[in-house]
């Protein structure tokens, strides 16, 4: 039983690592990034910026929300509406403003956030309404009808 909570432990150990590791060594820039050091990214492409949505449409692009800050880009606006979230690939310019390259809208974002979560709940309901856990043996069993 003591190998059990030893395995348990390494898999919890290499999952934090491989977790850390992915949230230090994205293979993408992030805005935030680009921020802190303007002068080394310069002229690069952004590809993930944190809440992005318009906050307002000006004549040569809007300006975007990002996380609570604000960004102006320059963008064709046809189509555009304030408070609309979207999808924003960017080339990042040192002198504080991006360059659209590919856009999206993402219309009802929130409501496909919230409908996504449906199908985890129902399959944890019908998981746990056939199913205990042996804290002793650290097993699922099945419960006696």
């Amino acid at each position: 039983m003591s190998s059990r909570f030893f395995i348990l432990f390494v898999l919890i150990i290499l999952l934090t690592g491989l977790c850390y590791y992915g949230g230090t060594h994205t293979p993408w820039l992030k805005l935030s990034t680009c921020l802190e050091h303007p002068e080394k990214y310069d002229g690069q492409r952004v590809t993930y910026i944190r809440e992005p949505k318009i906050e307002k449409v000006t004549p040569e692009g809007f300006i975007l929300n990002h996380g609570g800050d604000t960004l102006p880009v320059i963008a064709d606006t046809t189509g555009l509406k304030a408070n609309e979230y979207i999808g924003l690939v960017a080339i990042f310019h040192k002198e504080g403003y991006l360059e659209a390259v590919d856009m999206v809208i993402s219309k009802n974002r929130r409501y496909k956030i919230l409908l996504s979560v449906i199908p985890v709940l129902l399959t944890a309901f019908l998981f746990f309404r056939s199913f205990k856990i042996n804290w002793k043996t650290m097993q699922f069993e099945m419960k006696h009808a």
